[in-house]
């Protein structure tokens, strides 16, 4: 399994498992809720309550409506409440349980209340007059539920009583709320029975609720995780790719140190590695090139040295046969003679170059004055083409470096300078600080640095003269690298060049500046 695999089920895995365990409490604790919500047990006690409430109100009704009628049956034929009929009604609401009988009459406009009977012993603080619900019960034949605290049934007295008609009512009180009440209970049973529906329906709710944020909170995991991981590994897959290419040759391959710090220096590292592995490959070839031009200098200067050598014992016998040879003829051969004897001349030193390019020796260190080295190396230089200008220096130059190797680079840079000088020219030698630093320059005004071996000056045999070796610069760099200096050879304003040898400058306190104390 990768790692970006197992980094994203890891990243999942901590998004999820909370989760599931939170769902599973919620949805435990939401069903304990629910069923609290509808407790065993009320909603049969409600329906009982509902259920007796109806039953008494029922027969207390009938109890009314039969009393009212027996009442209203007995007082048709004899008239109205007498003494007898009076004591008669009263026993008859304490045996009923009623409280009240009260006889109506109607005159042209409106019923009014006549009499109250009251049960023996009762007494009430008023009547309560139930006139404008009279009406209403008589027609319809419905108790009378009255909200000043009365449950009453109507009947009509039968007989003649005067042009204007009787009826009785017969009932008992109630508190003023009481058929509010009652109304309460149906109303709270049919509410707790539509609130079973809605905790059917509210489970199913949340549940669903709760299954789309579990499935939310999945997808934002999943999202959050691809990213995560993917964030996490792609400077690991880009080091991977970085590495293949690396593998492959790619020295220069480098990556972007960005993301948490530890991979960011990760990749510091990398690329730090393959800058060191490409400088290696670049030294390594540079070695390598520098032993194979080497061992070529070393076999032409083998070579040279053998044709060389038969060819300067037979000049020297030319030479010592030169007064036999005629009169006429002694001059052409004595020109011959020094003409082939400055080349052969010309061809030791080429040879010689090309010897000490193969092999050239380990320094041996010693305190020197740069600047008198210069000076020394410049008065080796007679004036013939070119004059040499030696700019005295501010102070001594202490280095470190051997003094034949030292003297070799900035004789050969004063060489190549004149060589590249025009006929009465001058060549510039300065030696001063700069910095940590003791430098030498050669400045000339010649044609400048050749474009078409600008980027090669110091490779061996690059030269653009006729009868140059190439060898020279590629001298002096060597010194310079073995001094832990440099060189370089840039264009001059105004025309020619500036060779410059750079050499790590040594505390100069025990070589003081002429005229210190």
């Amino acid at each position: 399994m990768t790692l970006r695999a197992r980094l994203f089920l890891a990243f999942l895995a901590l998004a999820l498992v909370p989760t599931a365990l939170l769902t599973a409490f919620t949805l435990d604790r939401l069903g304990r809720s629910l069923q609290l919500w509808n407790t065993p047990g009320v909603d049969q006690s409600l329906d009982a309550a509902l259920e007796v409430s109806k039953t008494a109100m029922a027969r207390l009704e009938a109890t009314a409506h039969a009393q009212a009628a027996d009442w209203a049956m007995a007082l048709s034929p004899g008239g109205l409440l007498t003494p007898a009929r009076r004591t008669a009604v009263r026993a008859g609401l304490r045996a009923s349980g009623l409280d009240f009988l009260q006889l109506y009459h109607r005159d042209s406009t409106r019923w009014r209340l006549a009499e109250e009977v009251l049960p023996e012993d009762v007494l009430a603080p008023h009547p309560l007059d139930l006139a404008s619900d009279l009406d209403d019960a008589l027609a319809s034949g419905r108790t009378i539920h009255s909200a000043r605290g009365a449950l009453a049934a109507a009947a009509r007295i039968e007989g003649d009583h005067g042009r204007h008609p009787w009826a009785l009512t017969a009932g008992m009180r109630v508190p003023p709320d009481f058929f509010t009440r009652v109304d309460q209970v149906g109303r709270g049973v049919g509410f707790y029975r539509r609130f079973g529906v809605l905790r059917d329906v509210s489970r199913t709710y949340w549940g669903l609720l709760v299954v789309a944020l579990v499935l939310t909170l999945t997808a934002v995991a999943l999202v959050a995780a691809t990213r995560l991981a993917r964030s996490m590994t792609r400077p690991l897959r880009e080091l991977e790719g970085a590495l293949e290419r690396v593998a492959a040759g790619e020295l220069e391959t480098r990556v972007a140190t960005t993301g948490p710090r530890e991979l960011a220096a990760l990749g510091e590292r990398f690329n730090t590695m393959t800058a060191r592995l490409l400088a290696a490959r670049t030294a390594l070839a540079e070695a390598e090139r520098q032993a194979a031009w080497r061992e070529v200098a070393r076999r032409l200067a083998h070579e040279f040295k053998n044709i060389l050598t038969p060819m300067s014992l037979s000049l020297h016998r030319l030479r010592r046969r030169e007064p036999q040879v005629p009169d006429e003829h002694r001059a052409a051969v004595a020109d011959s003679l020094a003409a082939m004897e400055q080349a052969l001349g010309d061809l030791t030193r080429l040879a010689e170059q090309f010897s000490q390019y193969a092999r050239l020796p380990e320094p041996r260190f010693e305190r020197l004055d740069l600047a008198e080295v210069a000076r020394d190396a410049a008065r080796l230089h007679e004036p013939e083409r070119v004059t040499v200008v030696v700019t005295p220096a501010g102070g001594p130059l202490p280095v470190s470096a051997d003094r034949l190797l030292l003297s070799r680079a900035v004789h050969n840079l004063l060489l190549n300078a004149c060589e590249a000088s025009p006929d009465g020219a001058t060549v510039e030698v300065r030696a001063l600080r700069e910095g940590h630093d003791a430098t030498v320059e050669i400045l000339d005004r010649g044609s400048g640095v050749a474009p078409e071996i600008r980027d090669r000056l110091f490779e061996p045999y690059a030269s653009t003269k006729a009868r140059g070796s190439g060898l020279g610069l590629s001298l002096v760099r060597d010194i310079a690298e073995q001094h832990g200096g440099r060189v370089t050879l840039t264009d001059r304003l105004g025309g020619g060049a500036i060779a410059r040898l750079s050499l790590p400058r040594l505390d100069a306190a025990a070589v003081r500046p002429p005229g210190t104390a």
